[in-house]
């Protein structure tokens, strides 16, 4: 573990966290595994780097690693050949740096980083400076959504700054290709085994499979219509675009949520702020697509139909006030009529990665590890060839899953046949 790092690396981190005024010297180092569960593309632990300072002082400053698998050989070969991990170091690395640091001091809308290797990324401790994941299974409300928006439109205020101020027009895609390529919305096994875990749905247990002729209709015709997704995630040429996050399901977030001095209890329903996690998956495409993950991901659907349209005017206001900042003008670069086109143009992105992630990453905490360390067949068939047993068994046995996927699923036939 302690060769994850150098010691002229854990210089440079305590550097360029600024953690130290005048000469310091690093006494030691050490790197302690975070408890629990590692992520599904990276392993995770905190830093913690001795320092004696220039008077004499000694102290311990902690950051939060996360970096390719070291436990698990075969599946950092597996992340290591799509580059998922490398893109985001890229991104932090190459493209965070240059957005504006007026605008991200005004509103704080990701961790910030401090080393970035293609197989190790050194960030601050979101923990140590107050906040806090949503619990396990805890919906989100009007509160969360609220400041997600906030922050996904900063960050795409930031990309359309960089774009159009400093690179007067160039396109991000043709600066940064080479770190916004198509990871997961392809023709690869994990996600068509997603799309077919959809399906699985609807035939089994959505609120149309009761009706024969609709059975038949999602039987013969579903696949065809689903196929569009791969048009949709193509660069566009119709719409503005941004760098979007996509991969904006409940553990990406961490908040900064209210607490009650007297008790010490936590308001998990009114956070005050909102920062944006793991960027492995972000492309170049229109602000309607990072919008509908979010709410297709992040949200029931009795919320949707209640809050749908007062998101909708939020994201474009909170945009239009953040580009103003900036100099930019949002109805010279999205104006309103385009952006509403654009949502629905769109929406199938959001109802069919909601449709994947959601049946993925739903299931009971640590169903998913234990699969994976104790059954690695079973786990490998999950991901990468069929997962209508694990779909069908946890759609009859677990109420939060079943609701939250057929949510999806039902709103998903409804938009492909138009079923009433």
């Amino acid at each position: 573990m302690d060769q994850l790092v150098t010691i002229e690396e854990c210089a440079a981190v305590v550097r360029n966290s600024n953690a130290v005024a005048g000469s310091f010297d690093v006494v030691s180092y050490r790197i302690d595994r975070v408890g629990g569960q590692p992520g599904y593309l990276g392993e995770y632990s905190h830093l913690v780097v001795s320092v004696k300072k220039g008077d004499g002082d000694l102290q311990d400053f902690r950051y939060f690693v996360k970096y390719l698998p070291i436990t698990d050989l075969t599946q950092r070969k597996i992340i290591e050949e799509i580059g998922i991990f490398t893109k985001e170091a890229v991104c932090y690395r190459e493209m965070f740096p240059k957005f504006e640091r007026s605008m991200e001091k005004v509103q704080k809308w990701k961790p910030a980083c401090w080393l970035a290797r293609d197989d190790l990324m050194v960030m601050e401790d979101l923990v140590d400076n107050g906040f806090e994941g949503m619990p396990y299974r805890k919906e989100f409300g009007q509160g969360h959504m609220l400041r997600i928006i906030e922050s996904m439109a900063q960050m795409h205020a930031c990309c359309l700054d960089l774009e159009i101020n400093q690179m007067k027009g160039i396109k991000l895609e043709d600066k940064f290709g080479s770190m916004l390529f198509e990871t997961t919305f392809m023709d690869n096994p994990w996600f068509m085994s997603g799309l077919k875990g959809i399906k699985k749905a609807a035939l089994f247990a959505s609120k149309y499979s009761k009706n024969p002729s609709y059975k038949q209709t999602i039987e013969a015709e579903m696949d065809s219509k689903m196929d569009r997704i791969f048009e949709l995630v193509q660069p566009s040429t119709q719409y503005q675009s941004v760098v979007v996050h996509r991969d904006l399901w409940f553990n990406n977030f961490m908040f900064r949520f209210p607490k009650d001095p007297s008790t010490g209890s936590t308001d998990y329903d009114n956070p005050s702020s909102c920062v944006l996690l793991d960027f492995q998956i972000a492309r170049y495409l229109p602000p309607a697509v990072d919008f509908h993950c979010a709410i297709y991901l992040l949200t029931r659907r009795s919320h949707r139909d209640q809050f749908y349209e007062s998101y909708v005017e939020h994201y474009y206001q909170t945009l239009t006030d953040k580009l103003e900042k900036l100099n930019l003008d949002i109805k010279t670069i999205l104006p309103w009529d385009q952006f509403r086109e654009s949502l629905d143009h769109y929406r199938l992105v959001g109802l069919l990665w909601s449709g994947v992630l959601l049946a993925f990453v739903n299931l009971p905490e640590g169903y998913l590890h234990d699969l994976r360390v104790n059954h690695p067949q079973t786990y490998y068939d999950f991901c990468l060839v069929s997962r209508d047993k694990v779909i069908e068994e946890f759609l009859d046995k677990d109420r939060y899953y079943r609701d939250n996927l057929l949510d999806t699923v039902d709103e998903t036939l409804e938009y492909l046949f138009g079923f009433k």
